[in-house]
């Protein structure tokens, strides 16, 4: 073997070895950076649309309004957390959905108060439990609390978390929403009851022919 392809296994092996992982590298990092960036209420108020629910979750719970100050991000709620691949791709999708929405906006403005009825498409519960992870075992002063869990950990909620907590994360929503859209009424919704549940599903202990039966016995 000569010299010059003595020279140039060395090139390769010090691409291979160096260059390659450095450019690996530098690409998650550029990756990690973006996502963080573009994860916080600062970058998605950056369309005006956007502002009123980043005012009313400045003022809510999970926007920092606690004793230990903890803020959950945009992205915690609305990106899916089951992987790297589904996240990164559901917030690609929701961006370029949210560009064009905003690109025409003033030719075509959302039904503001129809869509808080699509929330569950929207929120993941991935994203819940990502935080409240302890959630299936945890414990309440409140009966209707822990029932309405455990059917949901049963599987008996079909439009997952805010199917019940329907005004989660944005505190006063509703008059947010009347404050900065013309075409918004206020007379219009649904009352805010900010993070309670809303009639959340208790399921029986029993089903009615039991139930019968046991009244039977005790007569």
């Amino acid at each position: 073997m000569n010299k010059r392809w003595i020279q140039r296994l060395l090139f390769m092996l010090i691409v291979v070895a160096v260059i390659v992982p450095a450019v690996m590298a530098a690409g998650w990092i550029g990756t990690e950076t973006m996502i963080e960036e573009t994860s916080d209420a600062e970058f998605c108020t950056s369309c005006h649309t956007m502002e009123p629910f980043a005012t009313s979750h400045e003022q809510d719970v999970h926007g920092g309004n606690n004793p230990g100050g903890v803020v959950a991000h945009c992205t915690d709620c609305h990106l899916p957390h089951d992987g790297a691949a589904q996240h990164l791709f559901a917030k690609a999708k929701t961006g370029t959905r949210d560009a064009i929405a905003q690109a025409i906006y003033p030719i075509r403005k959302p039904d503001w108060i129809a869509e808080l009825e699509e929330r569950a498409e929207y929120v993941y519960d991935s994203g819940c439990l990502n935080c409240h992870a302890a959630l299936k075992d945890a414990t309440s002063d409140d009966p209707a609390a822990l029932a309405a869990h455990k059917a949901y950990f049963g599987g008996d909620v079909g439009e997952g978390c805010v199917s019940c907590h329907a005004n989660v994360g944005h505190k006063n929503l509703q008059v947010m929403l009347d404050a900065h859209f013309d075409e918004v009424s206020l007379s219009e919704m649904p009352k805010d009851n900010g993070d309670a549940a809303v009639d959340p599903p208790v399921p029986a202990e029993q089903e009615p022919s039991q139930q019968d039966a046991t009244s039977s016995e005790d007569a």
